[in-house]
């Protein structure tokens, strides 16, 4: 048992990533798809066992770490998208779909992704909180004024989501941390093992939910997925390399909270104010998610082996 732990702990990454495989190999894990946000809100639960809520309310005090953040992420990095596809010529729905795409929140998974690649937990959890509050208003702005399309959001449902999603998991970790010390000092022993198979789990479900039509459309489904690894890998090459000036734990969680963003949350937008193939464009994306915990960990190494100037 312990040899396995070892072997999980130091192969997180390609763990993580055989949940694209295991989910076209078994379909049927797409039964698992009405959960998806529960096994989130465990994933977070592990997470936050880490966090002390006093350390979560220092780090908001980073007004200007987190404005850069947000503004980076919400807007800066979203236009920058929709000019090289303008200057690419790419189709309208594709154009529409992958300004949507970079433009959602921070993922809810995020924080236990940076916590796997040794960044700033807290403030990535910081960070996800307020670009869920924010980009119910920056995603139709964008829209409005890039594709002069109007796109009506849900802010009360966006609202709810996340306080199920994170403040339910926050706040039931700190009431089980100090209700039962002992055992939360056992789990954060392992956390890391958890948080790994519980993502597994989350990418097998994805992959095995897009089965059908990825065996049906085999090469177009190939294209789609391929057609957003050079957005994801430009989501976490260039703020992390904008931000030479920050300790490193900071630049990691501003490179994964983009990195491994919501994309749940625009796939339901695509659904509600995009057409049908749009809303596919965003859920193929979904699968290169858990692929990008590999390059990650390889930027990082590379930057902590550099020699210091």
């Amino acid at each position: 048992m312990k040899r396995v732990i070892e072997f999980i702990e130091n192969n997180t990454s390609f763990i993580i990533t055989l949940g694209i495989p295991l989910g076209l190999m078994f379909p049927q894990f797409a039964v698992l798809k009405p959960y998806l946000t529960e096994f989130l809100m465990l994933v977070l639960f592990f997470t936050f066992l880490k966090l002390e809520f006093q350390d979560l309310l220092k780090v908001s005090k980073k007004v200007k770490l987190i404005l850069f953040a947000v503004v980076f992420d919400l807007i800066l990095l979203p236009i920058s998208v929709f000019v090289i596809l303008k200057i690419l010529k790419v189709e309208d729905f594709l154009l529409a779909s992958y300004l949507l795409f970079s433009a959602v929140p921070a993922g809810v998974a995020s924080a236990s992704i940076t916590d796997i690649l040794e960044g700033d937990t807290i403030l990535s959890t910081t960070i996800i909180i307020i670009t869920h509050i924010i980009a119910p208003i920056t995603i139709p702005l964008l829209f409005y004024i890039l594709l002069r399309k109007v796109i009506h959001v849900d802010y009360l449902n966006i609202s709810t989501t996340l306080i199920k999603l994170i403040f339910i998991p926050l706040i039931l970790s700190q009431i089980f941390k100090y209700t039962f010390k002992r055992l939360t000092t056992q789990i954060a022993s392992k956390n890391k093992v958890i948080t790994t198979l519980i993502l597994l789990l989350l990418g097998t479900t994805i992959s095995a939910i897009n089965y059908n039509f990825i065996v049906k459309n085999p090469i177009e489904s190939i294209g789609f997925i391929l057609f957003s690894i050079p957005i994801y890998l430009l989501f976490m090459i260039v703020p992390f390399y904008i931000t030479p000036f920050l300790p490193m734990k900071e630049r990691i969680s501003i490179f994964a909270t983009k990195t491994f963003m919501n994309v749940t949350i625009g796939v339901i937008l695509a659904l509600s104010f995009l057409d049908a193939k749009a809303s596919l464009v965003l859920t193929l994306a979904q699968i290169p998610w858990s692929l990008m915990i590999f390059p990650s960990e390889i930027l990082i190494k590379l930057n902590k082996k550099a020699p210091a100037k």
